[in-house]
């Protein structure tokens, strides 16, 4: 019985991490996007400050990560970079 609760649970779990589009796929990657700092309201310094990897090649912004990263700002305290 216990195996088949976490095998249920285990599917309800979320996971939070960046992740980006890949044609139709939107896998799990290690690093967020400038765009998606910038529309967060976030520097580069802070996010390094906050221990986020940024990928600088990349220039998507899906809106999972902003919601992530601007949850992070606001529970750090940091007013929005730009308005």
């Amino acid at each position: 019985m216990k195996k088949w609760l976490d095998r249920w649970f285990a599917r309800t779990q979320v996971r939070l991490a960046p992740q980006a589009t890949l044609g139709r796929e939107v896998p799990y990657v290690a690093s967020y996007s400038l765009l998606e700092l910038e529309r967060a309201g976030l520097t580069a310094e802070q996010a390094i400050v906050a221990g986020l990897a940024i990928d600088r090649t990349r220039n998507s912004a899906l809106g999972s990560n902003v919601i992530q990263l601007e949850k992070l700002r606001r529970a750090h305290g940091w007013k929005r970079t730009r308005d």
